[in-house]
């Protein structure tokens, strides 16, 4: 697409999209609260691919990325970083039309994968984690008008049963990701919440997110969440990190050949991939993005 014929938009395209974008009842309800308990967006076959996928991917037993002073991980955690290098199978998840759409809606039509995780939680009687926010004290201090698009996303795909309390349930504060924490640290952990959360005491406001497989979870760096105690089963997800195609990948800094050769030319551009004639504007001005977001590869319509 020549830049003469985009003005209008770097998003017109005359192919058929096979996503659809949030309705205006759903980004008023993420503006407002901080995230999107999306349901269903993954059929139960989807989701036992998912769970064949953990078990591949938890078998390869190989480190993926380089140990970093601020990862916080536990015994009772297992997180494999960059996963899809270790398992093809995370493509049709990352390519999912029922998880771009919001994704492109969020992001205002920018998405860019920056980070992919296989996450398995334990059982544990005390929090899994503590009350925080993502993407690093320097982000953590941005603060974004009302009604702007965000600058990053993650999204938490369960694998597993997540209905009943004290199942390593996602707990956050609606409405938080407007608000700078008290205190500022480089793991970014809100003492004022963490020390009454030891005492298994959630602020008055706080929601305990009950999802089942399929489910996804959709909500910006900024909010304030935390994980409960776990007593009942294994809890299997996968953890996506998104940004815009301008933002510094999370967990990679490319993604090898071989990975972006087995992709669809949308999931490519979602890494960062532009082919081999990029241009370093590319990244900030992607003239011919409705194009090749407008279809994935697991032919799908909507």
């Amino acid at each position: 697409m020549e830049i003469t014929a985009a003005r209008e938009s770097t998003m017109r395209t005359s192919r058929r999209q096979d996503w659809l974008p949030l309705t205006e009842d759903q980004v008023r309800d993420y503006d407002e609260n901080g995230y999107l308990h999306l349901k269903e967006v993954f059929t139960a076959a989807e989701v036992e691919r998912g769970l064949a996928v953990v078990d591949e991917v938890l078998a390869d037993d190989v480190l993926t990325i380089d140990e970093h002073p601020s990862f916080a991980d536990f015994d009772h955690t297992v997180r494999v970083r960059n996963a899809v290098t270790r398992s093809a199978g995370l493509d049709e998840f990352l390519d999912h039309p029922g998880l771009v759409g919001p994704l492109m809606t969020v992001l205002n039509n920018s998405v860019h994968v920056l980070g992919t995780e296989v996450f398995v939680r334990s059982l544990r009687d005390q929090a899994l984690e503590y009350w925080h926010t993502d993407g690093g004290e320097y982000l953590q201090r941005v603060q974004l008008a009302p009604g702007s698009p965000d600058l990053q996303v993650k999204a938490q795909v369960f694998l597993t049963d997540v209905t009943e309390s004290n199942c390593g349930n996602f707990l956050l504060v609606p409405g938080s990701h407007r608000k700078l924490p008290a205190d500022q640290n480089a793991l970014c952990y809100m003492e004022e919440l963490d020390e009454p959360l030891r005492r298994g005491v959630l602020p008055p406001d706080a929601v305990e997110v009950k999802a089942e497989p399929g489910d996804v979870l959709l909500f910006p760096y900024s909010l304030w969440h935390a994980v409960a105690p776990n007593t009942k089963r294994v809890r299997k997800t996968f953890i996506f990190r998104y940004g815009h195609l301008w933002h510094r990948p999370h967990d990679y800094l490319t993604q090898p050949a071989g990975v972006l050769g087995r992709m669809s030319p949308r999931l490519r551009r979602m890494f960062g991939d532009f082919g081999e004639h990029v241009h370093p504007s590319d990244f900030y001005k992607p003239v011919d993005q409705g194009d090749v977001m407008a279809v994935g590869g697991t032919g799908r319509r909507v």
